[in-house]
């Protein structure tokens, strides 16, 4: 293990986060410890160059986060990550080069117990590196705000080709989308929380839209990697789309996004817009349009999440009729916004199998 020069300061607990940084890589190492230390909430206890460092280092040295290599020789970050979730479990930020082929390991720890993922940081195709550290210091202080204590293993099953229900979703169901509609709402530790509701459910009758907090190409990839799960349609929505009973849409959060009746088809709009603090987020502008077309068929559904984001278009919601359900707070990895449309909207809070059943009420 190589100790930080950092770590000859007694760190101030109750103001820094302690960070342990592992990559097979020293110059990745050193460049991740530089991008923290240049945020003063940091403090890096230590950096180590394998699986093994890793889980030595986190047995001696408390800290806060642990930012973990997916790809590393010998033990590589997934195997190290089931050892740590085992023995000193620690909020988890896996880091990655996401590649195509490197995707599927990527969530693949997210079902062993990591909170999150970033790609590492590159100037390659003129990425704006400034941005890229920014987003890295956000995603570490976010996953400090992660309580461990609700990660999990989830045991998941592949739907084979030719599965009865995969072929009934696959024949479609038509744009009749009448019945309603449910908005799910997905941010800190979501990724965890999809993984066990929907596989949980059945074809849905109505048409689903899943809006997460997350880069488009991030989003794609977590779809192709859960629909092999799933024994109904599920997509990366477009704009202007029609939207059919039975399928599930994912969106950006931080995208507008806003329905339409043209004829007898229900359309997708999708507009990018700036993340503005002061404004209406994206998912309160869809919940907002949602409950015009929809009034009380409306079923809008709070995952973790760490953020205030969607519970103004939740009240709307509530005014005409609709319902609104959040995550039980002790079962997911951030519990500030369920516990949040709990405390400002007084809604019911449920376990992922009680809302898997409100989805799709045949299940028992």
């Amino acid at each position: 293990m190589q100790e930080s020069q950092s770590q000859d300061r007694a760190p101030d607990r109750n103001k820094k986060i302690h960070v342990l940084v592992v990559d097979d890589s020293p110059l990745m190492c050193k460049a991740l410890s530089r991008i923290l230390s240049e945020d003063p909430a940091f403090h890096i206890v230590g950096q180590a160059l394998n699986g093994e460092e890793a889980i030595e280092a986190l047995s001696k040295t408390p800290c806060d986060v642990c930012t973990l290599d997916v790809h590393m020789p010998g033990m590589s970050g997934l195997s190290a990550l089931k050892h740590i979730m085992i023995r000193s479990p620690v909020p988890t930020l896996m880091v990655s080069a996401f590649t195509s082929e490197g995707s599927r390991v990527t969530f693949e720890a997210l079902r062993y117990g990591a909170v999150d993922f970033f790609q590492k940081p590159s100037q390659d195709k003129g990425e704006d590196l400034d941005a890229q550290k920014a987003l890295l210091q956000e995603r570490v202080k976010r996953a400090a705000r992660v309580q461990v204590k609700a990660a999990r293993y989830l045991r998941l099953k592949q739907v084979a080709a030719g599965h009865p229900d995969a072929i009934k979703a696959a024949s479609g169901q038509g744009p009749e989308t009448q019945g309603g509609i449910i908005v799910i709402s997905a941010s800190t530790g979501g990724y965890a929380s999809l993984l066990s509701l929907l596989p949980a459910t059945s074809a849905p009758s109505k048409p689903i839209i899943v809006s997460v907090r997350a880069q488009t190409r991030y989003l794609r990839a977590f779809v192709d990697y859960l629909a092999t799960y799933v024994s109904f349609n599920m997509k990366l929505a477009e704009d202007n789309e029609v939207l059919h009973n039975g399928t599930v849409y994912f969106i950006n959060s931080d995208d507008a996004a806003s329905l339409e009746q043209k004829g007898e088809d229900l359309l997708l709009s999708i507009t990018p817009r700036p993340r503005l603090s002061d404004r209406e987020s994206g998912l309160d502008l869809l919940l907002y349009s949602a409950s015009e077309h929809f009034g009380n068929r409306v079923l809008a559904v709070f995952l973790s999440g760490d953020g205030a984001d969607g519970l103004s278009g939740a009240k709307e919601v509530l005014r005409l009729g609709g319902r609104v359900l959040a995550q039980s707070p002790a079962t997911c990895l951030a519990p500030e916004t369920p516990i949040m449309a709990a405390r400002e909207l007084g809604v019911e809070t449920c376990l992922l199998n009680e809302i898997a059943k409100d989805i799709h009420p045949d299940i028992q």
